[in-house]
């Protein structure tokens, strides 16, 4: 396998870093009190980074999944919590593609240009990793889908313009699921956000569905559709959260890096003491070979190849080397790390969120351990 980049993504990352380190690092912690304002996302849209995915008649770019890491582990690197944005629109636009060209024309090029954020509603508060049984409804009234429910942990939920909602349009299972898009200034729409330990940037929070009536050419796809999109959608977007958690916790190395080699004890820096320089080394070399089975997953979907095994390794991967090497950082800055004037603590609480969104670590072993043995081994079908 080619693991050499392109010129165009040296490039990019040139380009994103100088954004990300004079735009968005100096505010990372501004975002914990503050709502993040939406000429910010805009900026981002200028940047080119939200319709990397998007084809170049609707406003993006027509890019690689490869490029789009790129971009996300960038922005990761100086605010981890924004990357959720380039996150929800790699994954609503390809959704969104399987559109009519009505919807396709109203609402891509707006997500390239970040003057529209779409989120994405599938977990219900009964419902998380078994999405099958989901039980939100979608039913028809003439030329109309009428929607009813509660969809819940869903990022944006406080900001978002419109949601892809996943909702049960037939019987029971996941051929009875269907994608809907939802504008959500609807009369019926209410939303709650939830108070989380870390993400506050994202507004995660609950969606309420009231009856909420929208035209029946607001399906996504074809009938009985959605589970599908989902799982497909959820193979490239792990392997974004996984770069993501990667860009974060190399960036607090680095910061660690710097430090050891400047603060003193006993006589000698702290990068001299094994205790400090050994830990530090294993992170790093953890970190990369998960960065590594994240890329993979990327150009194995560039190339049309199946890659839901090596997403699911990067995501089980990510968060939870992430969250130990932001640990050691935090630690290994004594009181200074404690505290809210260095980043490390903000991060960890951010970080810790990706080992239960899309996908926790048991769900991540069970479909590689799916891929491997066969579906029919399978303890999760």
């Amino acid at each position: 396998m080619d693991f050499s980049w392109r010129e165009e993504d040296e490039l990019l990352r040139d380009t994103v870093r100088r954004y990300a380190t004079e735009r968005l690092a100096p505010d990372y912690a501004r975002w914990e009190t503050e709502p993040f304002p939406r000429e910010r996302v805009v900026e981002l849209g200028h940047l080119g980074v939200l319709g990397m995915l998007i084809p170049p008649e609707y406003g993006g770019s027509g890019g690689r999944y490869v490029s789009f890491g790129v971009a996300a582990e960038e922005i990761s690197r100086a605010d981890f919590n924004v990357m959720s944005f380039l996150q929800l629109a790699g994954i609503t636009s390809g959704l969104l593609a399987l559109g009519s060209d009505d919807v396709k024309k109203e609402w891509l090029p707006g997500v390239a240009s970040g003057d529209a954020v779409v989120a994405f509603a599938l977990t219900e508060p009964g419902v998380g990793s078994d999405a099958a049984k989901l039980v939100t409804t979608a039913r028809r009234d003439n030329g109309d889908l009428i929607l009813s429910g509660e969809k819940a942990s869903c990022t944006f939920a406080g900001l978002a313009d419109a949601c892809v909602v996943f909702a049960r349009t037939g019987g029971p299972g996941a051929a009875g699921i269907s994608m809907v898009l939802v504008p959500l200034d609807r009369p019926g729409v209410t939303r709650q956000v939830y108070d989380s330990v870390g993400g506050k940037l994202a507004q995660r929070g609950s969606l309420f569905f009231d009856d909420v009536r929208v035209p029946a050419a607001n399906q996504l796809g074809a009938e009985g559709a959605g589970f599908v999109g989902a799982m497909k959608g959820f193979d490239f977007n792990r392997s974004i959260i996984a770069l993501g958690c990667v860009g974060t916790a190399l960036q607090s190395l680095d910061e660690t890096i710097a430090y050891a080699r400047e603060r003193t004890t006993f006589g000698k820096p702290l990068a001299k003491h094994e205790g400090v320089a050994f830990p530090i080394a294993e992170h790093l070399a953890l970190l990369h070979a998960t960065r590594l089975v994240a890329y993979e997953a990327l150009a194995r979907a560039d190339a049309g190849l199946p890659h839901t095994t090596e997403a699911a390794m990067a995501k089980w991967l990510a968060p939870k080397q992430a969250a130990e090497a932001i640990h050691s950082c935090l630690l290994f800055h004594g009181w200074s790390g404690y505290g809210n004037d260095l980043p490390f603590a903000q991060r960890h609480r951010d970080i810790i969120g990706f080992e239960i969104g899309d996908g926790t670590a048991e769900i991540m072993k069970a479909i590689i351990a799916r891929e491997a043995f066969g579906r029919e081994y399978a303890a999760y079908k």
